[in-house]
């Protein structure tokens, strides 16, 4: 609520504007009426998986970081190394992501490795989108 005092005239006038007008004057001057409460939006993730590695990608619709949840299950996973994070000042983030996993487990003739993994990306304001759980395979290694 914006209240403002007028005194002229030896009197005292009070106006008082809604939050409808606050919006207005503070996203238009850029005030903190426009903070943004939106997570990014993650679209097209796919993986590209080889004998030992596999890459990660994916796309937000706003600058943000890049990071990839992954493990042989949910519940036992690790986290790659943070990268474009926006909210540290160092990066502007990006809208197109990749991370390479290495050192991953390949698959044998006796069975297929399966990987867990899911992406996350936070935006400047720190709103941090995480993907649904997707997997992938490793390849066999070629005799």
């Amino acid at each position: 609520m914006l209240i403002i005092l007028l005194i002229g005239l030896g009197g005292l006038v009070y106006w008082q504007f809604g939050d409808q007008l606050l919006d207005f004057f503070t996203s238009s001057t850029g005030g903190t009426g426009g903070i943004d409460t939106k997570k990014p939006v993650i679209t097209n993730v796919t993986a590209t998986a080889g004998e030992t590695n596999a890459r990660i990608d994916w796309q937000t619709n706003e600058p943000a970081s890049t990071q990839v949840e992954y493990g042989k299950t949910q519940q036992n996973t690790s986290l790659s190394t943070l990268e474009d994070d926006p909210t540290g000042g160092t990066s502007a983030g990006v809208v197109t992501h990749s991370v390479t996993l290495t050192g991953l487990e390949p698959s044998s003739t006796a069975g297929n490795v399966t990987y867990y993994y899911r992406v996350k990306s936070k935006d400047k304001a720190g709103n941090e989108a995480v993907s649904d759980w997707k997997t992938f395979e490793t390849a066999v290694p070629e005799a």
